[in-house]
């Protein structure tokens, strides 16, 4: 299991370029505290090269058989096909595990690197707002697409 300051990390790293360009602000402890509340309730799929964590995928339940992708992230330098298929083996067990039917994430319209992934991964746009979009997929279009983006 990660903790809370492994997890803050990676997200600062990565995530702060398009929370600015969207025109809002990241900060680290509200980020931190919002990382605190979601692990206790949430399935986590990591991934960690020599010890340290590249890559990490947190899932919260939210209807039956719909769940929330309340984190994705991977380190810029480990975004690679052996690390997208060691964490995409995990959802899918995870998935089976806890009968996920369907995903739902959202992200930032400027997060042109998260928008193309989650349309390569089959979501669709189920709603949107001037900043972001609500993206949805089943788990069926994830399994078929996913066995092409690892490749």
């Amino acid at each position: 299991m990660p903790t809370v300051h492994e997890i803050l990390e990676l997200d600062l790293l990565t995530l702060r370029e398009h929370t600015e360009r969207a025109g809002d602000q990241l900060d680290p402890e509200r980020l931190r505290k919002s990382i605190e509340a979601s692990l206790p309730i949430s399935e986590l799929a990591v991934v960690r090269r020599q010890g340290v964590l590249v890559a990490y995928a947190m899932l919260q339940p939210q209807e039956a058989g719909q769940w929330f992708v309340t984190g994705f992230n991977t380190h810029p330098e480990h975004r690679s096909a052996p690390v997208f298929r060691a964490l995409f083996a995990q959802l899918l067990d995870i998935a089976s595990r806890r009968g996920i039917t369907s995903l739902r994430s959202n992200v930032y319209k400027t997060n042109r690197l998260s928008m193309a992934f989650h349309a390569r991964l089959g979501f669709q746009v189920t709603r949107e707002n001037a900043k972001g979009v609500e993206l949805t997929a089943s788990l069926p279009e994830l399994l078929a697409k996913s066995r092409l983006v690892a490749q």
